[in-house]
C-alpha cells in the first residue's frame, strides 16, 4: 500500500504547474502585458485552432480495441457526473442569490468540469508508481481520461451547453450592477415553469369540466334552451355578418365548406413551417464549431483500424506496407502537427484564467458578491460530487459494470468526479459578454481553484486506496 507521504505528493505535485501557469497570466495582466483585447484574441486562438487540434491528437490514438469495453461504463459515469452537476447548479440558482446575467452560467459552471489538463497531469504522475504498471497503465489512464474529454466535448459543444451561455447576455438581460438584483424564489426560472404548468393544468381541467357540464345538460334537454345555445355556437362566424338561412341552405346544397381555411391562414401555416425549418437549420449549423468538426473527424479515424493505421501505429498497421521513410505511418506528421499546436491550448487557457483573476473587480461592500452561491458550488464540485462519485464507482464494481481488477479505470472514474470547473467556460463567456467582462464566473473559479489543492490531494489519496 502506498505511504501517506506518497499519496500527498502524488496529489499536490501535478497541481504545481497548473498553479504556476495561472500565476503567469495573473502577473502579465497586472503588468498590462495581457490586456482585454489580447485575452479575446487568445480565446479565439484556443477555441478555433489549438483546442480542436488537441482533441484530434488525443482521440485518434486513445481509442483501441483493447479498451473499447471500458468506454461504455466510463461514458455512463461521465454523463451521470454532468447530470448531477447540472442538477446541483439549478438547485443553487433557485435557493441562492445569483446575478441575473449568471443564471445559466452557474448551471453550466456546476455541471462541466476540468477534464483536460488537470486529470491528465495527475494520472500521468500517479500511474508511474506502484501499484500501477508504468509501462502500460500511463497510456491506459490517458485513454480513459480521453473518454471523459469526449463526453465533455459532446455536452459542452454538440449538445449546446456552450451556446446556452449566450442566454445570460441576450438583449434585455441586465448587465453590470443592474444585474445585481435580489429576486424572490417565485421569480426564478423553476418557479416560473411550475407556475406555467399549473396554469396549463388549470385551463385544461376547466375545459374538461365545462364540456362535461354541457354534455350533461344537453342530454337532459336535447331540444330545449341549451340546444338553441349549442346551435348558435355551431353556426359559422362570418366576421360579424349575420348568416341568413338562404346562405346556410345554399352552402349545404352546394357542398361548400364554410369552415375551410382561408388563403391567408394557409399562407400563415406555410410560413410557420418554413420558419421552423429555418430555426432547425440554424440550430444544426450552430453545432458545427471547430471542436465538434474535430470530434466528427477524429472518432471514425480512431475506431476504423485501417484508417487509424495511416496516422498512428496500430494492429492494422502490420498489414499496411506503405510507410514513410522513417518507418512511421504515412500521415503521422498530421498527428505530430495537431499535438504540437494543441499543446498550447492548456497553458493558454490557464494564462487566460489567471489574467481574468487579475482583472476581477471586487465590489464594495463584498456582500454584493454571491458568496453563498460561490461556497455551495465549491462544496458541490469538490466534496459532494466526489462522495457520490466514489459510491457510484464502487456500486458499478459490485454490479460487474467495472472489473474489480481494473485499477486504472476505477482510479480515473473516481478522480474525475472532483475536478473543478473548466476554464473553457470563461473563454466562451468572454466572447459573449459585453467588453469581455467575466468577473462573476472568474470569481467562482477562483474559489474552486483555491480549494482545489486540498480537495484534489484528498481525492487522489482516497481513489488510490480504493483502486
Amino acid at each position: 500500500m502506498p505511504s501517506a507521504g506518497f499519496l500527498i505528493y502524488s496529489g499536490v505535485m501535478p497541481l504545481v504547474k497548473t498553479l504556476l501557469s495561472i500565476v503567469v497570466g495573473f502577473i502579465l495582466a497586472r503588468k498590462d502585458f495581457f490586456p482585454v483585447s489580447a485575452t479575446r484574441g487568445t480565446s479565439h486562438i484556443v477555441m478555433n485552432v489549438s483546442l480542436p487540434m488537441l482533441v484530434f491528437a488525443n482521440i485518434v490514438p486513445a481509442f483501441t480495441p483493447s479498451n473499447i469495453a471500458s468506454i461504455g461504463p466510463l461514458f455512463l459515469v461521465a454523463f451521470v457526473y454532468q447530470a448531477m452537476g447540472f442538477f446541483f447548479g439549478i438547485i443553487i440558482r433557485e435557493v441562492c442569490y445569483v446575478p441575473r446575467n449568471f443564471w445559466q452560467g452557474i448551471v453550466v459552471l456546476t455541471g462541466m468540469s476540468n477534464w483536460g489538463n488537470l486529470p491528465n497531469a495527475i494520472v500521468l504522475s500517479v500511474t508511474q508508481q506502484p501499484p500501477f504498471n508504468p509501462d502500460t497503465d500511463s497510456a491506459l489512464g490517458v485513454s480513459y481520461v480521453a473518454v471523459f474529454i469526449v463526453s465533455y466535448q459532446l455536452v459542452f459543444w454538440v449538445f449546446g451547453a456552450a451556446h446556452s451561455l449566450s442566454w445570460d447576455y441576450l438583449p434585455g438581460i441586465p448587465q453590470g450592477q443592474d444585474a445585481e438584483v435580489h429576486l424572490r424564489w417565485s421569480e426564478k426560472p423553476v418557479a416560473s415553469l411550475l407556475r406555467r404548468v399549473a396554469r396549463t393544468f388549470q385551463r385544461r381541467s376547466s375545459w374538461f369540466s365545462r364540456n362535461r357540464c354541457e354534455q350533461t345538460v344537453g342530454d337532459d334537454d336535447p331540444r330545449g334552451e341549451t340546444g338553441t345555445v349549442l346551435d348558435e355556437l355551431n353556426t359559422p362566424d362570418f366576421g360579424g355578418l349575420e348568416a341568413s338561412p338562404d346562405v346556410l341552405s345554399t352552402s349545404r346544397d352546394s357542398g361548400l365548406d364554410l369552415n375551410r381555411d382561408t388563403p391567408s391562414e394557409v399562407v400563415g401555416r406555410s410560413s410557420s413551417k418554413k420558419g421552423g425549418m429555418s430555426r432547425l437549420l440554424r440550430t444544426l449549423l450552430s453545432l458545427l464549431t471547430p471542436v465538434t468538426i474535430s470530434l466528427f473527424v477524429s472518432l471514425p479515424i480512431a475506431l476504423v483500424q485501417p484508417l487509424k493505421a495511416l496516422f498512428v501505429d496500430s494492429p492494422a498497421a502490420e498489414s499496411f506496407h506503405w510507410k514513410a521513410p522513417d518507418g512511421r505511418p504515412p500521415l503521422a506528421f498530421v498527428i505530430d502537427t495537431a499535438q504540437f499546436i494543441g499543446d498550447i491550448a492548456v497553458p493558454l487557457s490557464l494564462i487566460v484564467l489567471g489574467a481574468s483573476f487579475a482583472r476581477i473587480s471586487i465590489p464594495h461592500p463584498v456582500s454584493r458578491l454571491p458568496i453563498p452561491a460561490m461556497a455551495l458550488v465549491t462544496f458541490a464540485k469538490t466534496i459532494l460530487l466526489p462522495i457520490f462519485g466514489i459510491l457510484i464507482v464502487m456500486a458499478m464494481v459490485r454490479g460487474g459494470l467495472i472489473d474489480h481488477s481494473a485499477k486504472v479505470e476505477k482510479f480515473v472514474a473516481m478522480l474525475l468526479s472532483g475536478t473543478p470547473s473548466g476554464p473553457n467556460q470563461l473563454i466562451v463567456a468572454s466572447l459573449y459578454a459585453p467588453e469581455g467582462n467575466v468577473d462573476i464566473p472568474a470569481a467562482f473559479l477562483l474559489v474552486q481553484y483555491t480549494f482545489m489543492f486540498l480537495s484534489s490531494s484528498a481525492l487522489t489519496a482516497v481513489a488510490l486506496l480504493l483502486s
